[in-house]
């Protein structure tokens, strides 16, 4: 098996409420606020600006018995593969290593309102990361997950989003 493009994030901790508070501690502390108590902007490779909400931990980092038929709605717990991979977002924000694909794709909300999506696929570990588009001009990206995704959700992608371009990080995997 391939070395991962990134080292994951393995925590310990006592009891699973433990454990789930220290990778929150990490999300809050990488993404959503620096040491001033002051709300994180990114940037990527093409200068679009993305920010991280504390609500959006629990959807991020949990997971649904079936994604075709959960409608987002997360059933089965905390994945210990999308917690340790938590870093790997900033990563691909970087484009510091892999081969990095931008999607668009436009879905219905739970409300039936249209919503515009930017998803950023790692090719090489078939790592997504999703953000809403912003509702006003000039406002940051918001973010909605991320995850390892299996083959017959990287095909989904395809079928149901625009590919609108293909970037190569620093370094490829097996440099």
């Amino acid at each position: 098996m391939c070395e991962s493009l990134w080292p994951q994030l393995r925590l310990k901790a006592n009891t699973e409420k433990e454990l789930i508070a220290k990778y929150r501690r990490v999300y809050l502390e990488t993404y959503v606020w620096d040491e001033n108590g002051e709300r994180r902007v990114f940037t990527d490779w093409a200068g679009c600006c993305y920010q991280f909400s504390e609500r959006a931990f629990n959807h991020a980092f949990s997971e649904s018995k079936n994604y075709r038929t959960s409608s987002g709605i997360h059933d089965n717990g905390w994945s210990r593969k999308r917690l340790r991979r938590i870093l790997w977002i900033k990563e691909v924000l970087n484009l510091s290593a892999g081969t990095i694909q931008r999607y668009a794709q436009t879905r219905n909300t739970d409300r039936g309102r249209q919503a515009k999506r930017r998803t950023l696929v790692v090719v090489e570990e078939r790592y997504v990361v999703v953000f809403d588009d912003p509702k006003e001009k000039g406002k940051p990206h918001q973010f909605v997950t991320a995850f390892p995704a299996d083959q017959s959700y990287m095909e989904q992608i395809k079928r149901t989003s625009f590919l609108v371009e293909t970037k190569v990080g620093a370094k490829k995997q097996g440099d």
